[in-house]
C-alpha cells in the first residue's frame, strides 16, 4: 500500500514530536497549499504539560519551553520535511495554543528548486 505525501509528512511530524517530547500528538492534519505545508497537531501536551496548563504561569512555562526547544531543533525538522516533500524548506513558523494543546506548524517550500528540476 502506497502512502500519500500527506501521510508521509504526518508520520515525519509524529515521529519528531515523539523524539522531542516523548509524546505523540493525538491527531495530525496536513494541508498542502502551493509552496506551503501547514500542519495542525491536536493534543500535543505531555502529562506534565496538562497539569501545568491549568495555571497562567504554567501556560507561560509551556510556551517558553516549547519556543526554546523549537529554536534548537528547527533546522532538524525542516530537513526532515524537506526530505519528504523533495524540495528545500526555506523557513518555518510555529505556534502552540496552551488553552487546548493544539499546535500549528507552517513550512515555506522553495518551489523555484522544483521548477528548475
Amino acid at each position: 500500500m502506497t502512502r500519500t505525501l500527506k501521510e508521509e509528512i504526518a508520520t515525519t511530524i509524529s515521529r519528531f514530536h515523539f523524539d522531542q517530547h516523548g509524546h505523540l500528538p493525538g491527531r495530525i492534519e496536513v494541508f498542502l497549499c502551493d509552496d506551503l505545508v501547514v500542519i495542525r497537531c491536536h493534543d500535543v501536551f505531555t502529562t506534565t504539560e496538562h497539569k501545568l496548563a491549568t495555571t497562567s504561569e504554567g501556560k507561560k512555562l509551556i510556551q517558553s519551553a516549547r519556543r526554546d526547544q523549537r529554536a534548537l531543533t528547527r533546522r532538524e525538522i525542516e530537513r526532515n520535511v524537506s526530505r519528504v516533500v523533495g524540495v528545500p524548506v526555506l523557513r518555518s513558523f510555529y505556534d502552540i495554543d496552551t488553552r487546548n494543546g493544539e499546535q500549528i506548524e507552517v513550512y515555506v517550500l522553495d518551489r523555484m528548486e522544483e521548477e528548475q528540476a
